[in-house]
């Protein structure tokens, strides 16, 4: 079902039009304008008549992008700052007029419950229960669970625009400063043991400022993101976060606007949020956090639609079977062979490389998208096939991950691997090592269905110290040039040469 929701928030008015089946929010249509109500309440105690009427306005023509993308049902919801409004029973009235339809206030809990369920679409959750942090304009809200179930919530008034209000000065000043630190603690402090009660294994943290903080820390460590914007399971430091802190506090907004990264609509607020941030992981004993790309929104749709939350391992899945779905040919086995033929390789060759399960299941997600390239032109579709993955906004992946598959995919049929290619150069040495030895698997599965027609069914390894023999069940096509490019390659990755024999006759095959 094509659906939408309007989410009318302190910092920004969104709508995310998206396809939802299956328990996965497809989007189709997202448009996002900046109103920073959580201030303007802040401020005036209420939203003044100019600001009241640029809300309804928007909130109008989102709904209206929304019924012309074909969505059958919207839902619109407000949170913090029309619920802190005085005159907030009025301006409801204005957007319901404009939007034609009903405004859900949402109280704090239930947007905390709903913003992790959303989290839980889009990270995946290797330790429960989870602690989730969405730190939006007007609120922060906490919620600690496992699975789809919710077992406690907490909603606080530390939003970032709505903290923005109390400084007087722009860089703060020390008196600024303690008033903000002061506002963390008398909300968080009360909550601090009921959290520790929960013991959470892990921790995610959600919303636009939190995935703004994402790409400037990203962009200052030189960590590679996916189409330079995307966040999703960025791991995010306190260490790193309070360093950044205290540099942005140094800063007047202009000087935000000239920090790497960047964006101009997170600039005059993105300061508080991280002091806001850094606050509240020391109080709760939080040393690092991951980001999600999805919240409150997504939780809505999936809500609605009684989605059941899967695996981190199913979740994978299920976003490689989008991505093959989408620019695959149905009728195609060689991916799927190649997949196989990988992992068994990858079993064989297991004392060699001395990789784990997680980079099993790696290489096997690579093989199987390895040939989407072709969808576009068959040339260069290995750079096709690169770039269509990286932007693929792949969910349950961090971004090394996805650096690793994307130069896997990118470099299937090569030499080698280039180095200087972004998402190979922004890995740390150890992963790339383990992508270089990964991607001699893939190559060699590669070849031995190059005229894929799925003729080889089974392979063996043997590594005697100086050489790998590959003994083959089937009758491949192989040329040797192919196998050669293969086996420079993986001589230079394993100090091995590689021979492919016959696993009857135990002749060459090449």
């Amino acid at each position: 079902m094509r659906a939408a929701v309007l989410d009318l928030g302190s910092n920004s008015f969104h709508v995310l039009v998206a396809d939802v089946a299956d328990g996965r929010v497809v989007p189709v249509m997202r448009q996002r304008e900046m109103l920073h109500l959580g201030a303007v309440v802040a401020r005036h105690g209420d939203v003044p008549a100019d600001a009241l009427a640029t809300a309804a306005a928007t909130a109008g023509h989102l709904a209206d992008l929304a019924h012309r993308s074909g969505a059958e049902q919207l839902t619109a919801v407000a949170t913090a700052a029309i619920r802190d409004a005085g005159n907030g029973a009025e301006v409801l009235r204005a957007m319901e007029a404009a939007t034609g339809v009903a405004v859900q206030v949402l109280p704090g809990l239930e947007e905390a419950r709903l913003s992790y369920l959303g989290v839980r679409s889009a990270v995946a959750v290797d330790a429960e229960p989870l602690l989730v942090l969405d730190l939006g304009g007007g609120s922060l809200e906490l919620a600690v669970g496992r699975g789809a179930e919710v077992g406690w919530s907490a909603s606080t008034p530390l939003g970032a625009s709505r903290l923005s209000a109390l400084l007087e000065h722009d860089p703060p000043r020390d008196a600024d400063l303690r008033h903000l630190r002061a506002a963390v603690a008398d909300a968080l402090d009360p909550l601090v043991a009921e959290v520790a009660a929960h013991a959470p294994a892990g921790v995610v943290a959600v919303g636009g400022t939190v995935r703004a903080l994402a790409r400037v820390l990203a962009a200052d460590d030189g960590r590679w993101l996916p189409a330079d914007t995307v966040t999703n399971q960025f791991t995010m430091a306190v260490d790193a976060l309070r360093r950044m802190r205290d540099r942005l506090l140094e800063l007047d907004d202009a000087g935000r606007l000239d920090v790497p990264a960047m964006k101009d609509s997170r600039a005059d607020h993105i300061h508080v949020a991280a002091v806001v941030l850094v606050e509240v992981f020391d109080r709760l004993g939080i040393t690092q956090a991951t980001v999600a790309d999805a919240g409150l929104r997504e939780g809505i749709l999936l809500d609605a639609a009684a989605a059941e939350v899967v695996s981190a391992s199913r979740l994978r899945e299920r976003e490689i079977e989008r991505v093959a779905t989408t620019f695959l040919a149905a009728d195609d086995a060689h991916p799927e062979h190649v997949a196989t033929l990988a992992g068994l390789l990858f079993d064989e060759l297991v004392d060699l490389h001395a990789l784990g399960d997680d980079d099993r299941e790696l290489l096997q997600h690579a093989a199987r998208l390895h040939t989407i390239g072709e969808a576009l032109a068959l040339r260069r579709s290995h750079r096709h096939g690169a770039y269509l993955l990286e932007h693929a906004e792949l969910r349950g992946f961090a971004p090394a991950e996805v650096a690793a598959l994307t130069t896997m995919v990118r470099f299937h049929g090569a030499r080698g691997l280039d180095g200087k290619f972004p998402p190979a150069a922004g890995l740390d040495p150890a992963r790339r090592g383990r992508v270089e030895r990964l991607l001699t698997l893939l190559q060699l599965a590669d070849v031995l269905d190059a005229a894929r027609d799925q003729a080889v069914h089974d392979v063996h390894a043997d590594d005697d110290g100086r050489r790998v023999t590959v003994a083959v069940a089937g009758d491949p096509h192989l040329a040797a040039s192919d196998v050669e490019r293969r086996a420079g390659w993986f001589r230079r990755v394993y100090d091995r040469d590689i021979r492919l024999v016959d696993a009857e006759t135990g002749d060459e095959l090449v």
